[in-house]
C-alpha cells in the first residue's frame, strides 16, 4: 500500500513533537531525496510554464486541500522533519521510539532509529514512494485501500497524511527560499509576532496559510472588521501575484537541498554523496549542468548563504 494513495485525512498538528531532534537515517533519507526531488522539480517546471501560478492536478490539488492544516508546521522547522519521520514509520512507531529511547544520547537514537529500518525496510520504503502514473492506477490503488479493515485504513490514512504534510511543507518551504531569500518557517513565526510584511510574503507563496492557518484567518478577518484596506489591498496584490513569476536559477537542485535539509542531513553529506543524488534523481534534466562538485559546492554555499540571510539556523 502506497502512501501515494492516501487522498483523504485529517491532519492533528497536535500529533507532531515539534521538540524531536531525531532525523531518518541516512539511506532512508537518501532514498526520500531520489524518489521526491524528481516530483518537486516535474511540479515547479509546470509553474514556470504557467506564468508561475501554484496551479496542481485535480489529484495533488485534492490531497493539498485535505489536509491543509500541514501550514501549521511553518510555525516551527524540526516540524517538517518530524512530519516526515511519522509519515516513515507511523505513529506508533515514533511514539514507541520515543519512549524506548529517552534516556539515550543523540547518537545511540539515531543507531536505534537505524536499525529500525533495515534493508528489507528500506525496500519496503522505496515502494511506498511509487506515484501512480494514470488515472487507472489511482482508482486501483484506492479500491486496494478501501478493501482493508477499517483499522488498517485508518493507520496509512494518517501516516499518509503525515508524509504528505512534510511533502508540501517542504516544498513551499523551500521555494519561499528560491523567492524572498527566506523560508517560511522564518516568515510564518515573524508573522505570528506581528509584522505583516512577513505574513504577506508567507501568502504569496503559500495560499493555503490564508485559509487554514488561524493566525492568518484571524489577522484577515481583524483587517476587514476595522477596515484596514492598505493591508488587504497588499493581501490580494500577493495573493495574485506569481511567486515563481521572476527566474529562479537551479530550482531542481534547490529543491534536493531543501528535502535534505528538512530530514536534517545536508550539512553532514560529502558533496560528492549529494553530487551523486543528482544523478540518481536525474537532475540535469532540468539544469543546465550539474557535473561536477566545484559547481555544486558552489550552489550549496549559495544556499546556505540565503538562509543566513533569512536569519535561519536549522542545527
Amino acid at each position: 500500500m502506497s502512501l501515494w494513495q492516501i487522498n483523504n485525512g485529517r491532519f492533528n498538528i497536535l500529533a507532531l513533537s515539534a521538540m524531536s531532534q531525531v532525523r531518518p537515517p541516512k539511506d532512508v533519507s537518501l532514498r526520500l531525496a531520489v524518489k521526491v526531488a524528481p516530483l518537486y522539480a516535474d511540479l515547479l517546471k509546470e509553474l514556470r510554464a504557467d506564468g508561475g501560478r501554484i496551479q496542481m492536478s485535480s489529484r495533488f490539488a485534492r490531497v493539498r486541500q485535505n489536509i491543509g492544516r500541514y501550514v501549521m508546521l511553518y510555525d516551527d522547522e524540526r516540524r517538517l522533519g518530524v512530519a516526515f519521520l511519522k509519515g516513515l514509520i507511523g505513529e506508533q512507531g515514533f511514539d514507541e521510539f520515543n519512549q524506548e529511547t529517552a534516556k539515550l544520547t543523540h547518537d545511540e537514537q539515531n543507531q536505534m532509529l537505524a536499525d529500525m529500518v533495515d534493508d528489507e525496510a528500506g525496500e519496503e520504503f522505496a515502494d511506498l514512494l511509487e506515484l501512480p502514473e494514470t488515472e487507472d492506477e489511482w482508482l486501483a490503488a484506492e479500491k486496494a485501500l478501501a478493501a482493508l479493515p477499517p483499522e488498517e485504513q485508518a493507520v496509512l490514512i494518517q501516516q499518509g497524511t503525515l508524509f504528505w504534510a512534510g511533502i508540501f511543507g517542504t516544498l513551499f518551504n523551500t521555494l519561499s527560499l528560491m523567492v524572498h531569500g527566506i523560508k517560511l518557517t522564518t516568515l510564518v513565526p515573524l508573522a505570528l509576532n506581528g509584522d505583516d510584511d512577513a505574513l504577506l510574503k508567507a501568502a504569496q507563496i503559500d495560499r493555503c496559510l490564508i485559509t487554514h492557518h488561524p493566525y492568518f484567518l484571524a489577522r484577515k478577518q481583524q483587517a476587514q472588521d476595522l477596515g484596514q484596506d492598505k493591508f488587504l489591498q497588499a493581501l490580494a496584490y500577493r495573493e495574485c501575484n506569481p511567486p515563481l513569476r521572476g527566474k529562479i536559477r537551479y530550482p531542481a537542485l534547490y529543491m534536493l537541498f531543501g528535502i535534505l535539509d528538512s530530514v536534517r542531513w545536508l550539512h553532514d553529506l560529502k558533496h560528492e554523496e549529494i553530487l551523486d543524488l543528482c544523478d540518481s534523481a536525474g537532475l540535469e534534466r532540468y539544469q543546465n549542468r550539474i557535473d561536477d562538485v566545484n559547481y555544486l559546492t558552489k550552489r550549496l554555499l549559495e544556499y546556505s548563504r540565503w538562509q543566513k540571510s533569512g536569519g535561519l539556523s536549522m542545527h
